[in-house]
């Protein structure tokens, strides 16, 4: 019997998926599971999913990245309180990962593609006993719900060294409760984040690598996590969107048309000193 090209396409996404865990490394995704920048990754992208549910992964093209971060979402361990959070929670994610690759293979077989992340089989005991651990941990103990929200920049993060760091926790509280309270900060942050880590997950590898680079960047982005605590006064949509330009307005000016001005400055300044050095 003749197979359709949609079979085919079936067939090449499940290989594809198969061989992902091998071949398909990246800063947030490698050997079958997330790395820490995968897990921040997942954090930063929370508020992101609780604003739009199913169209999260539509979002984000459908990826495993997506999918396999929604179950951890909704995982107990993401409440974890632990200093091994981040650790279990990357061991969690290869367990999500191998689900999603087997329901690809079993898609593939009648060529029907769910694009929401694969159901967790409700019998399985290792499952159980880790969520029964993981909430006898939280019964017993006071949590600080850091991770509530979602997770600090990246960037920020790894120049303050911890998300319970001011500077990041202040930036957690604009994103959460300033921007993304509204529909036109919700979609400048949509848009925002498809840039941003494009290229955060390297440097923040970078400063962990090298504290000199990692002071350069701290003492670069002090300014502007100090202009961002503008945006706490605002209490309307109107006003948000108006220090939101304010800021933005802000920043330009301090990183690019002062340091413009100043270089400008300073080749009038030497061209005048060599003339009359000439003179």
């Amino acid at each position: 019997m003749k197979k359709s090209p949609f079979f085919a396409l079936i067939t090449l996404v499940s290989i594809i998926f198969s061989s992902y865990p091998a071949y398909g490394a990246t800063v947030f995704y490698a050997n079958g599971a997330f790395t820490k920048n995968g897990i921040e990754w997942c954090e930063e992208n929370k508020p992101l999913y609780d604003l739009l549910g199913d169209k999260f992964f539509e979002h984000h093209n459908h990826s495993i990245e997506s999918r396999v971060c929604a179950n951890l979402i909704e995982h107990p361990l993401w409440s974890y309180p632990g200093p091994d959070r981040v650790e279990k929670l990357i061991e969690q994610s290869r367990y999500f990962s191998e689900l999603e690759i087997a329901e690809s293979q079993e898609e593939a077989k009648v060529g029907v593609v769910d694009p929401t992340p694969a159901q967790i089989p409700g019998n399985n005991t290792e499952e159980k006993i880790e969520e029964e651990q993981v909430e006898e941990t939280l019964k017993q103990t006071e949590v600080q719900e850091v991770n509530e929200d979602g997770g600090g920049c990246l960037i920020a993060t790894a120049a303050f060294g911890s998300e319970l760091s001011t500077q990041v926790q202040m930036l957690r509280e604009v994103r959460d409760t300033q921007i993304m309270n509204t529909q036109v900060g919700a979609m400048f942050l949509s848009g925002f984040n498809q840039f941003y880590y494009s290229f955060s997950p390297t440097i923040a590898d970078m400063e962990r690598d090298n504290p000199v680079f990692k002071e350069f960047v701290k003492l670069g982005i002090t300014p502007m996590i100090s202009s961002l605590s503008i945006m706490s006064a605002a209490d309307s949509e109107q006003e948000i969107i108006a220090y939101g330009i304010g800021v933005i307005l802000l920043n330009i000016g301090m990183y690019f048309v002062a340091p413009t001005f100043v270089i400008l400055r300073l080749k009038e300044f030497l061209k005048e000193k060599r003339m009359k050095t000439s003179s």
